[in-house]
């Protein structure tokens, strides 16, 4: 049986690392572009694939995508002590953990399922959704309430599927980089992601920002994007979870 190690201590870090850690991964990936970009567009075409099996193609990709995430964040530390990247670290995942990372995946697979059902139960709850299927809402000349119902039930779904975002988002980085048991992974992820929930929105908010001008070329600037995004994820364990280290100048 396989032994795993106690999760490190999480510390709280300000707003402003948000962006941080968004620029420290752009020093990483200018590194090694071209050997990121390789990596990206071969999962991409993974993923790609994966997503045309009928029926649990979204499954699949769900449940492996943990395996990458750590393999990125692998290569992350690797790039950053000086080696040179090759084609056969993303796969360095299936390799070396495939069986905890898989858990990571099936676990936040199922946390995401519990939360959409759990939003779904709420609203039904409230009298309301009934009401709007059979029309009463607009019947009795209330659109705005109908509207107003509409965007409650999107706001909690967004918290809810935030705060579950929260525990996958340092997942994957404490099992490949820490040695932390799956649902222990979980757990520690969910912790700091609830005492830094302002730098990872941050970083959030960053990241959909250059997301625009990515997608303005025809979708070509997500192979540069993906793994900044990717390697988000190192740079805010290590300042989380890690051992700081001064950022790279330009």
């Amino acid at each position: 049986m396989q032994s795993f190690d106690t999760p490190p201590p999480a510390r709280k870090v300000g707003a402003g690392r948000g962006w941080r850690w968004c620029v420290e991964a752009f020093y990483i990936v200018r590194e090694q572009p071209l050997t990121w970009v390789l990596l990206t567009l071969v999962y991409l075409m993974i993923h790609f694939v994966i997503n045309l099996v009928p029926f649990i193609g979204g499954l699949i990709g769900a449940v492996i995508g943990p395996v990458f995430a750590g393999a990125f964040v692998m290569a992350a530390r690797k790039s950053e002590r000086g080696e040179e990247l090759e084609l056969g670290d993303l796969f360095a995942g299936f390799r070396l953990m495939p069986g905890p990372l898989l858990q990571v995946g099936a676990i936040f697979f199922a946390l995401m399922a519990a939360a959409m059902l759990i939003v779904g139960v709420a609203g039904v709850s409230t009298g309301m959704m009934s009401g709007m299927a059979s029309g009463h809402l607009a019947i009795d000349g209330k659109p705005a309430a109908a509207g107003g119902f509409v965007a409650v039930l999107l706001l909690m779904m967004s918290l809810v599927m935030f705060v579950v975002s929260l525990s996958y988002w340092f997942a994957p980085s404490l099992v490949a980089l820490e040695n932390v048991s799956p649902w222990q992974a979980i757990l520690a992820s969910l912790r700091a992601g609830l005492s830094n929930w302002l730098p990872m929105l941050v970083a959030g908010l960053v990241l959909g920002l250059l997301l625009i001008p990515a997608m303005l070329t025809l979708g070509l600037g997500l192979l540069l994007w993906c793994p900044i995004a990717f390697v988000t994820a190192y740079t805010s364990w290590k300042d989380v979870f890690g051992q700081p280290q001064p950022a790279a100048q330009l």
